[in-house]
């Protein structure tokens, strides 16, 4: 196994694309990456936190058309992904951050194809409090710690056992700070949510 990455590493497709001094190469795949998970971890987080009910007075409905955009951000992320491994494919595949963060990836899109069904289904419908039912709610919930933890991982592969101790603490000490501000963000975004207006009826003239 380890001979076979050894030559996808080595190969010249890999080679170019790691050492290539021009803007299309590594540079270009770096960027396509990032552009890829800014739609894919993006829009699926803001499509979460409607369902938990942030800005509730934003119609849900119409978010189902953002769905495209995550699915290009999906294979974006997977086809670069690919590239981006094969540079390094050997010191990857003996790091263990580079395991978590696929098998939360995959978590992930599975919480991302429920929470769909859950806000765009036949069946879906929101809480009279503008929340999705708690089912949905807990997908939510699961689908942005699996984000937070996939992109988290990610970052990790690329720094020093130091670095990833310090990060894993930050990370923690950040979800506590949340977990502890929840209630008071959530009761600051429904104080400042003002009724969306009543449409003026037309007058034919």
């Amino acid at each position: 196994m380890w001979e076979f990455l050894e030559t996808v590493e080595n190969s010249g497709f890999s080679t170019w694309v790691r050492e290539a001094p021009t803007v299309l190469a590594y540079s270009t795949v770096l960027a396509l990456h990032t552009f890829g998970m800014a739609f894919l971890v993006g829009l699926s987080g803001m499509m979460a936190l409607r369902a938990l009910g942030f800005a509730r007075n934003l119609p849900i409905e119409p978010m189902v058309k953002f769905f495209p955009l995550v699915v290009i951000g999906f294979w974006v992320n997977a086809v670069t992904g690919v590239v981006l491994t094969m540079l390094a494919a050997v010191s990857l595949f003996r790091n263990p951050d580079f395991y978590v963060k696929l098998v939360a990836i995959a978590g992930a899109i599975v919480m991302l194809r429920k929470l769909r069904a859950g806000l765009f289904g036949p069946d879906a419908k929101l809480d009279p409090d503008g929340r999705a039912p708690r089912q949905t709610r807990t997908v939510a919930v699961a689908m942005i710690v699996l984000w937070t933890i996939a992109v988290t991982a990610g970052r990790l592969t690329a720094y020093s056992n130091f670095v990833r101790i310090r990060t894993i603490a930050a990370v923690v000490i950040a979800i506590v700070v949340v977990l502890v501000l929840r209630p008071f963000v959530v009761r600051l975004f429904t104080s400042t949510e003002q009724p969306l207006p009543e449409p003026s009826p037309s007058t034919n003239r």
